[in-house]
């Protein structure tokens, strides 16, 4: 079996695979502070509580944008698997076309994502990651990668009005507002943040429309997409597992 990491700057997803079947996925808290016993600690008893054997792993690829953990994490998995753990950068291969000035800077969560879009939807094709930062990246009509644009994703914007505002309190972003025009504060920052970063990802696809043609393919993903995408009015493909369907590709690619 296949164990497919990806660590993001708020959470670890890790999800196994048998054969193509994704059999369980789940996800912790990344924590720098901790050492590489402890998440190993961590990830054993998550493996117990789905009681799954670790002697089934017959690989390991990781994806980190975290610099400072992608050491800790793979020496944790190495506690309990001793075989080859395949890390996402420049020296494995993916098979992914790149037009950028600088193809290094790309995060290797963006650049999975773009590989199995590349292998799943049809081109020209927009990928819309919601996470800490709300990316959106293009893939042309050959398939390459061109760019994209980075704003702050909505959890990282409800942080900052809580902690730069007196009176606007943290809220609940997974209920969504049953109108633009809310009738107390909570309701008001659910408009602003939730029905705001909708009609900023409509504005956008409208945008990226104009430069690769009306025939874009929209995916998004990321567990928040879901509340924002019953917002939006653009067609909008909804992929939860593009992460892993491209750490399998790229591991695919590299192991022999």
């Amino acid at each position: 079996m296949l164990l497919c990491v990806n660590v993001s700057n708020s959470e670890i997803l890790l999800g196994v695979f048998n054969g193509d079947t994704l059999q369980f996925k789940t996800k912790i808290s990344a924590l720098s502070e901790k050492t590489a016993s402890e998440y190993a600690y961590t990830f054993k008893s998550i493996f117990d509580l789905y009681n799954f054997d670790t002697k089934s792993i017959s690989g390991i690829i990781i994806s980190c944008v975290v610099p400072s953990l992608t050491s800790t994490i793979r020496d944790a998995f190495s506690f309990i698997f001793k075989g080859k753990i395949y890390i996402v950068g420049p020296k494995l291969k993916n098979g992914l076309k790149i037009k950028s000035e600088n193809p290094n800077q790309i995060g290797s969560s963006l650049i999975c994502q773009s590989v199995a879009l590349a292998e799943k939807y049809p081109m020209p094709c927009l990928l819309i990651s919601m996470g800490t930062a709300l990316s959106m990246f293009a893939l042309d009509k050959n398939g390459t990668f061109i760019g994209g644009s980075i704003l702050p994703g909505i959890k990282l914007s409800a942080k900052a009005l809580s902690e730069h505002t007196a009176l606007l309190p943290q809220i609940d972003l997974s209920q969504s507002p049953k109108s633009v025009i809310g009738t107390n504060t909570v309701q008001n920052v659910q408009s602003g943040l939730i029905i705001g970063t909708a009609c900023t990802i409509d504005g956008m696809i409208s945008r990226f429309k104009e430069e690769l043609g009306e025939n874009l393919t929209c995916v998004a993903t990321c567990d928040i997409s879901k509340d924002i995408l019953s917002n939006c009015k653009s067609d909008i493909i909804y992929d939860e597992n593009l992460i892993f369907d491209g750490l399998k590709i790229i591991y695919n690619k590299n192991h022999r």
